[in-house]
């Protein structure tokens, strides 16, 4: 039986991509991920992370997903989400769909037919071939903001709660007289920024 877990990386932050990831394997496959120490990427170092994604690519077929910050701001992330996931699944033809259960009755919603689905909040602490995933698109992100960050220089976590981040946006947004397009625009985050710099325009004048 081929199982599909299915995870994403960089739901919260203000900067950079969601990224989306699917792992099929066969179903007796997973006790080797356990073996393996695969486990919810949160849970690991970048230099573990790095080192079990090249592994697990050679042990199951990935199913990688970008979910741009323009797309973010226009449609709403869970039906973007529920539609990239229903995307992955039509592509990899699973027996079984294993994913993280990011809003209620998801199964349903997925409208996918002819597949057993289990859809459960942390789904990637407790099912291996969901942690896979999770590792895959966490790796997948980090190298996508690396990238990003040799462009323009160190912005920290890329999270709303981080300083860093939003010192680095509101400095840009004040150089570029814009916002640039790796910057999701309808986070709350950028729009306070936007409209303090509109204030300090208007207070020059």
């Amino acid at each position: 039986m081929k199982v599909l877990g299915i995870d994403e990386a960089g739901r919260g932050p203000v900067i950079g991509p969601m990224v989306m990831v699917g792992f099929l394997i066969e179903e007796e496959v997973e006790e080797e991920l356990r073996k393996m120490g695969v486990k919810d990427s949160k849970q690991l170092t970048p230099e573990e992370r790095e080192e079990l994604a090249e592994e697990l690519r050679k042990m199951g077929k990935v199913f990688v997903k970008l979910i741009h910050p323009w797309q973010i701001d226009a449609e709403n992330l869970n039906r973007l989400e529920r539609n990239v996931a229903r995307a992955i699944i039509m592509e990899a033809k699973p027996d079984r769909v294993i994913i993280d259960g990011f809003e209620r009755n998801l199964e349903k919603k997925l409208g996918v037919k002819g597949v057993e689905i289990v859809a459960e909040p942390k789904a990637d602490e407790r099912y291996p071939v969901v942690s896979a995933a999770s590792i895959i698109a966490k790796v997948t992100r980090d190298r996508m903001i690396e990238k990003l960050k040799r462009r323009y220089g160190e912005f920290g976590t890329g999270y709303p709660s981080d300083e860093r981040t939003v010192k680095f946006l509101e400095e840009l947004i004040r150089e570029e007289k814009k916002i640039p397009d790796f910057v999701r625009k309808s986070w709350e985050t950028t729009r306070r920024i936007i409209e303090k710099e509109e204030q300090r325009t208007l207070d020059e004048f």
